[in-house]
């Protein structure tokens, strides 16, 4: 047995468990199951991490590196990545060589999983990944680190996740003229022959005259690649050097060229017989995110169920945007894939997630938000997908959802919240922030140190969402966007911005913001406690003073999304 497993001695208070603000359903069901905890080996002083996992992420942005780094910490565990230098930034693809040196050099013997994104190991990056800078044979070379990794480290296990290309190129200045045309046309290119619209035949004859042979070229020739670098992957699963791994069908339409990738790598699952082991869904920037979570939980082999309510029945069936599957599915798949399982409204579970999404109306939605306030009140653990993305901002919060939690005063009481982008990269992050946070409150509280580390992590990430999701998105973003139309900016906020007009924009965001954010934290946490659990007959609790180092900036020459860093100023009393 590896020095990891073996179980180290760990005075445990005599606590009667009783929850910050919530109790989980089943939880007497489900006491039988629960895991012993296995921190790594205590020197004396502070009680250490209760383990740690090593991340590659897809690129250098927030949401794939320092969400996944925040969920961890809400398990109390430690996810390291590589120094950000090494990612590459927007268009400059990451440093490969570089990158799989660090991995190489660091050490694993308190590791509890390896997470590494395939786009960024075999071609620098997500934005790297569709284009054709790195050759066949250069990118299947780098895959042979996982070999070299399982057979050095066997009993540390190895999560992958790889995209599957999406539709049109990124958004920028050298994509600017060709973006929607190149991306229609690889849609077409699929549609026509499979509805044989005479309409549609002429339109894609229309496209393929206009663009350039060249950028048709070197897009068809990324996706031949990246198809035939999944298709090792799974290979390298079969063959038990990769322990697990996930295809992120990144941005789609519901016909498109991805849609024969699928076909293909689906042919291969078969042929292979892990057709029901290596899943396909829409995503791309949580990958990391859900995987974190998943680790944790298989780490104390442990499966969370999730009911799901839908703001409606037919909000079930709803393609969102940017992606080519029903909800359900999705919603099923990234459950799944961050380690739960999805049961019905009425089943045992662990914890409920309230999905707001397209396809609802009026008094549904209604309905669908008394019900989400009615199980806050009655403490459980609630966590919402907010998926509706409603004009002007298309990617952000209902106001109607942060209003009516408002108004309640249950801003903080959710066990997870998310809201950008897409779909996919929503329920991700909320599903794994859930996860997290119930497996840790009704699993893993042991001590009063370990414990306030635990609540104060979560409440950081429940914050931060709003402050992304909600108070960039929808409220300072629109303003920026705003503010560059007016100069005659277009779509600027989504292309690349010139050094110059960066560094203002940069500066607006960051005095905008900090003003909202802090606003927020005032309003809705400053000053409120949080029990922890009554330890040896006293009751503890976390209470909230305020926000330390405070930094604000975009990652990228766009607006799109924003760093938020800080940590939370709190009292254990």
């Amino acid at each position: 047995m590896s020095k990891l497993r073996k179980k180290y001695p760990i005075q445990l208070f005599t606590v009667l468990l009783i929850m910050s603000s919530y109790l989980p359903a089943g939880a007497g069901e489900s006491r039988q199951q629960k895991p012993k905890l296995k921190p790594v080996p205590m020197n004396p002083g502070p009680l250490g991490p209760a383990g740690y996992i090593t991340l590659v992420p897809i690129d250098d942005r927030p949401a794939v590196g320092q969400f996944a780094q925040m969920v961890g910490k809400i398990a109390d565990h430690r996810v390291t990545a590589p120094p950000r230098e090494m990612l590459g930034r927007f268009t400059q693809p990451g440093d490969t060589a570089r990158l799989e040196r660090w991995l190489r050099a660091q050490d694993y013997s308190k590791n509890d999983a390896l997470i590494v994104s395939v786009d960024m190991l075999a071609y620098g990056g997500l934005v790297a990944s569709r284009r054709h800078g790195v050759t066949f044979d250069e990118a299947e070379k780098r895959l042979e680190f996982f070999r070299w990794f399982k057979q050095k480290y066997p009993r540390v296990p190895v999560y992958a996740f790889s995209t599957i290309m999406r539709v049109g190129p990124t958004l920028s200045t050298e994509t600017r003229g060709d973006h929607e045309e190149l991306a229609r046309w690889a849609e077409l290119e699929d549609r026509v022959p499979k509805t044989n619209d005479p309409g549609l035949a002429a339109e894609l004859d229309r496209l393929k005259r206009k663009l350039n042979p060249g950028v048709i070229a070197e897009y068809a020739s990324a996706r031949r690649r990246n198809l035939r670098i999944n298709l090792e992957m799974l290979d390298l699963f079969k063959a038990g050097v990769v322990n697990e791994l996930i295809l992120l069908q990144d941005d789609a339409r519901q016909f498109g060229l991805h849609r024969q990738d699928q076909d293909a790598i689906v042919g291969r699952l078969k042929q292979l017989g892990i057709e029901a082991r290596v899943p396909i869904y829409n995503g791309a920037d949580e990958g990391a995110i859900s995987l974190v979570s998943r680790a944790i939980l298989d780490k104390f082999l442990y499966k969370l169920r999730v009911a799901v309510i839908y703001s409606s029945e037919k909000s079930r069936d709803v393609i969102a945007p940017y992606e080519d599957r029903p909800l359900q599915y999705t919603v099923e798949s990234q459950i799944r894939a961050a380690g739960g399982i999805p049961v019905g409204e009425y089943e045992r579970s662990d914890y409920t997630l309230f999905v707001n999404a397209p396809g609802t109306n009026d008094e549904e939605f209604e309905l669908f938000i008394k019900k989400l306030v009615k199980e806050l009140k009655a403490v459980r653990y609630i966590a919402l997908a907010d998926l509706l993305f409603p004009k002007p901002h298309f990617s952000g919060a209902d106001e109607r959802v942060i209003a009516a939690l408002k108004r309640e005063n249950m801003l903080d009481r959710l066990a997870g919240y998310a809201a950008w982008n897409t779909a996919g990269n929503t329920l991700g992050t909320v599903i794994s922030q859930a996860n997290m946070r119930v497996f840790y409150k009704t699993r893993l509280n042991d001590g009063v140190e370990r414990t306030s580390r635990a609540e104060a992590a979560h409440l950081e990430f429940l914050l931060h969402r709003y402050a992304g999701d909600y108070l960039y998105h929808d409220v300072v973003r629109t303003e920026i966007y705003r503010s560059l139309r007016e100069e005659g900016e277009g779509g600027a906020g989504d292309y690349q911005l010139a050094p110059e007009k960066y560094e203002r924009v940069n500066r607006e965001v960051e005095q905008r913001l900090r003003a909202r954010i802090e606003e927020f934290f005032d309003g809705n946490f400053r000053n409120r406690a949080y029990t922890l659990a009554y330890y040896n007959g006293v009751k503890r609790a976390v209470t909230l003073k305020g926000l330390k180092e405070l930094r604000i900036y975009l990652p990228w020459p766009r607006a799109f999304e924003v760093v938020i860093e800080y940590k939370l100023d709190y009292t254990v009393e």
